[in-house]
Formats: C-alpha cells, structure tokens, sequence
C-alpha cells in the first residue's frame, strides 16, 4: 500500500533507521522530498507513526513527479533544491502505544542529543524538552513540541 491507501492520521512522526526523527504535518509533506532523499533512499527503512499510534515501515521510495507547479520548481530549483512528488510503499506494523512513541522519541533525541543542543547548553535546552515530551498527552503535542523537519529540503 502507499501512504495515500494507508489513511495515516496527522500529524505524523517518521524515525529512520540511523536514529533521525523528521515531522510530518500533512500528507503533501510526507509525500514531497528533495533530491538527496531520492538519490540517497532517506525514507527507505523508516518507521512512520500516526497521530493514532498506527504504524508503517517505508519498504520502497520511488519519484511521481514535481512537488510544485513547474514555474515554481524552476524557481525553487534555481534558488534551492528541486522538490519532488514520491510514493512510498508501507509495509503496517502493529499500532504504538503513546508510552511507546515517547521511548522512540526520547531514544532518537538522545541518539541525535547534538542536533538539539550544544553539549554546554544541555540542561537550559535539551534536558526540559525531555521532560516535555515526557509530559506530552498524543503525538500530536510530541509533533508541536519538536518542530521537526520534514524531507522536502533534502
């Protein structure tokens, strides 16, 4: 199935298998990513998890066509990157719990804790994000609270 068929509720969390944690708010942006995603098959192996706790793996990535108008990407391509339309093929997994998405979550933030802060602003920065995301009622607070970023610049 693809992430159209796959009726994913958003927002959505998506942890690729070297530890990232990317944010996905709608479907367009799931569905939208830059050059370096497809050359380098970013999403191929991660997981994604609905606002539902519903679960999928990204078992295949493969380019639909322009994430823009063509007068936009040309312009996006000369003063950016490209941005593209993708399929993802999605194997479901069973559903996480909320406790479960919070471990997930708080090991990729620690796995990546130098993407979050400096190492001598640990305690100001990183250290009450932890403990927010821990105190987070759904995904969706998780989502608000990380301000991820998403594949359409990569």
């Amino acid at each position: 199935m693809n992430a159209e068929q796959a009726d994913i509720r958003f927002p959505a969390l998506g942890f690729t298998p070297d530890k990232e944690i990317w944010g996905f708010p709608d479907l367009w942006t799931l569905t939208s990513c830059g050059p370096a995603t497809l050359e380098e098959n970013l999403q191929v192996g991660m997981e994604l998890i609905g606002a539902d706790g519903r679960r999928w793996r990204v078992l295949e990535l493969r380019k639909v066509g322009r994430a823009r108008p063509i007068l936009q990407w040309l312009i996006w391509a000369l003063l950016a990157k490209p941005a593209y339309r993708v399929e993802q093929t999605l194997e479901e997994l069973e559903p996480a719990t909320l406790g479960e998405i919070k471990a997930k979550t708080l090991a990729s933030m620690e796995a990546t804790s130098q993407d979050w802060s400096p190492d001598d602003q640990r305690e100001i920065l990183f250290d009450p994000l932890v403990r927010s995301v821990e105190d987070a009622a759904s995904v969706s607070e998780i989502f608000d609270l990380l301000g991820l970023d998403s594949f359409l610049a990569y």
